[in-house]
């Protein structure tokens, strides 16, 4: 099984768009997706007050839009359906003959990253 690539944030270009310390010679490739997080508070348990970890805090999901040999251009994964329309073509009979076809279109925007810093960490989740 080929090992999780995790790395970090090293440049906010804006709050779509990162850069990360892995690159094509770390494995990345245009299919990989990336969770972009931060590091918050030690959490315990409230009964044995054992250590349950430490808070991942999600900035986000990116997917590379640039791959050099050790680092990588992301830009933000998650889109949000802002509206939708059905278009209906017939065939050139004007659909005498059932050759209707409904094609769904939906217009998406992207949602930015959810402040991003280099403090920023990455692992592969795709």
């Amino acid at each position: 099984m080929a090992e999780i690539i995790t790395g970090k944030v090293i440049k906010v270009i804006n709050d779509y768009k990162i850069v990360i310390n892995k690159g094509f010679a770390d494995g990345v490739t245009m299919g990989t997706r990336f969770l972009v997080f931060r590091l918050g508070e030690e959490l315990f348990d409230p009964d044995t007050n054992e250590s349950l970890g430490i808070l991942e805090l999600v900035c986000g999901e990116g997917k590379p839009e640039h791959i050099q040999e050790h680092i990588s251009t992301l830009y933000t994964a998650k889109t949000i359906v802002k509206k939708t329309k059905t278009v209906k073509k017939s065939g050139p009979y004007g659909g005498l003959f059932g050759e209707t076809e409904e094609i769904y279109d939906p217009e998406t925007d992207e949602i930015p990253f959810d402040d991003v810093s280099k403090d920023c960490l990455v692992r592969q989740i795709k």
